[in-house]
């Protein structure tokens, strides 16, 4: 089997989702300014149970998995995140729901470490991490989707891009974090990842893999 992938939302019925998806993340090709420093208490992310799922889809199939963070701090005031950066670690990308060397290929060429196609995606030798840092949050009144609304740079490659997404966001206990989201999508494309993508390449015919990536976030951190 061809690498079918990356980082996109499924080619048949997948408008639905886009446009569902884009009621609750925006990008744009210029990164945010940053506010002012951020304030309050810090909250160490707890890498264990953070964690980005992905899904990625062309029209004959699609892979799934996901990628752990290294570290990170969310700074919180008066029951407000004030701001805060993760560190994504892109070297761990993994991919689920296959074994053996079908597994290890598509790994293998998703991280940029099989032979001749460090380019292809994220060439994790070069760029072996990502990087969201928050620019600002702002709550959700009766919002089904989320509780906040979390806008940030996400920094891929050394590629800086503004994103926005709806979060489920939990500080009731004081001492801990939890954040969670429903999935949305971002469009690779913008971080240079144009392999197989129809927007740079006219011949794929159905050999093309769509820009978007489907994202779900689960988030855990903890007060310094």
């Amino acid at each position: 089997m061809k690498h079918l992938l990356i980082l996109s939302i499924l080619f048949v019925g997948l408008s639905t989702i886009a446009c569902k998806s884009k009621s609750s993340e925006e990008s744009t090709s210029t990164p945010q300014p940053l506010g002012t420093m951020p304030t309050g208490d810090a909250y160490k992310i707890d890498a264990p149970r953070t964690e980005l799922k992905w899904m990625a889809f062309k029209p004959t199939g699609n892979h799934y998995g996901i990628v752990t963070v290294n570290s990170g701090t969310i700074f919180v005031k008066d029951g407000n995140i004030t701001g805060g950066i993760i560190d994504i670690n892109m070297s761990g990308l993994e991919v689920q729901g296959m074994d053996g060397e079908m597994k290890e290929s598509l790994q293998s060429h998703l991280r940029g470490t099989a032979p001749g196609k460090e380019e292809d995606f994220f060439n994790v030798v070069k760029y072996p991490s990502a990087s969201f840092e928050i620019t600002s949050v702002s709550k959700l009144e009766n919002d089904p989707v989320g509780t906040h609304m979390i806008s940030g740079n996400l920094t891929i490659k050394d590629i800086a891009k503004p994103i926005s997404f709806k979060a489920t966001v939990d500080l009731a206990s004081g001492s801990a974090l939890k954040a969670t989201t429903e999935p949305f999508v971002i469009d690779r494309t913008l971080w240079d990842i144009k392999y197989k993508s129809n927007k740079f390449f006219s011949d794929l015919k159905d050999d093309f893999i769509n820009d978007e990536i489907k994202i779900e976030i689960t988030l855990g951190a903890v007060k310094e």
